[in-house]
């Protein structure tokens, strides 16, 4: 995983990377995917979302606990400029954090790991609201996305992200940048990514502040976890990328490489796109 910053409160923001980090983690109180989209098992979602390669899921943990989360997933196809396009499918907190600004802290870092544009389809007004906020907008004859055939869609194009400012984040530069470099290889990354902005402190009757309706996107039946094999189950320090000989059944050349202690003690070499153990070389017995 990443460690891309924190918040003033101790709130601690990681992009995941596979299944297993969740291993060490609880899942907090939501309600809203679960009453209202029958989202009942949290965590077998968010294992079965991040064995999908297209999938960038942000969450919020503090004391080992996931208080808040994101789901993006790339679009099928890339902008009429060429820039990648990313759905957010979905970002909801815990109601004990609920006018609290979370859900906006989140986006901030989503907003900067993310290359290109970003679409969503809030549910209700009050989502609306929230995302125009974010300098979300309806599309247009000149948007680089066509969004004609998504009633309800909004679009945050890449030339607006730079004025997103959040307040009382710390950013990790270094995390969000190798993060960026890891889901974006081929971009130049320079200069802040996060922006941190004081602003006066918004009560709690101010409606624009989030509660969990207020930031949730629908995540439609097509949209729902997939069948896939289980990801590999196990503690193990990342060591580096390492390209193989010959391909994964995906068709990726590269891996992550770990290292592995306890009953079953080496190197795992893990496919970097699907999350299949390629490979385990065993640790020499002295």
């Amino acid at each position: 995983m990443f460690e891309l910053g924190k918040s003033e409160d101790g709130i601690t923001f990681y992009k995941l990377e596979h299944a297993f980090e969740l291993d060490k983690l609880t899942i907090g109180e939501f309600t809203y995917f679960r009453k209202y989209l029958g989202m009942s098992d949290y965590l077998s979602n968010f294992q079965s979302w991040l064995k999908r390669p297209t999938v960038v899921l942000v969450v919020a943990v503090k004391d080992n606990t996931v208080l808040g989360w994101s789901m993006n997933e790339k679009w099928s196809s890339p902008a009429s400029d060429g820039r990648p396009t990313f759905v957010l499918r979905g970002i909801e907190v815990s109601p004990k954090l609920a006018r609290t600004g979370m859900g906006k802290k989140i986006f901030c870092f989503i907003s900067g790991i993310l290359v290109g544009h970003i679409i969503t389809k809030p549910v209700n007004k009050i989502a609306k609201l929230f995302f125009e906020s974010l300098d979300f907008a309806e599309s247009t004859y000149k948007s680089p996305v066509d969004l004609g055939n998504y009633p309800g869609y909004l679009i945050l194009e890449e030339s607006r992200k730079k004025t997103i400012t959040c307040e009382g984040i710390i950013p990790n530069e270094s995390g969000v940048k190798a993060c960026r470099l890891k889901l974006f290889p081929k971009e130049a990354v320079s200069g802040s990514l996060i922006n941190m902005k004081k602003e006066p402190e918004v009560s709690d009757s101010d409606s624009s502040a989030g509660s969990p309706e207020h930031m949730t996107t629908h995540i439609s039946a097509e949209q729902l976890p997939e069948d896939t094999p289980s990801p590999v189950d196990f503690e193990g320090k990342f060591l580096g990328e390492q390209k193989m000989m010959s391909p994964c059944k995906c068709g990726n050349y590269l891996v992550n490489k770990y290292m592995v202690t306890g009953k079953r003690s080496g190197t795992a070499f893990i496919c970097a796109n699907c999350n299949v153990e390629r490979y385990f070389l065993p640790m020499k017995k002295k």
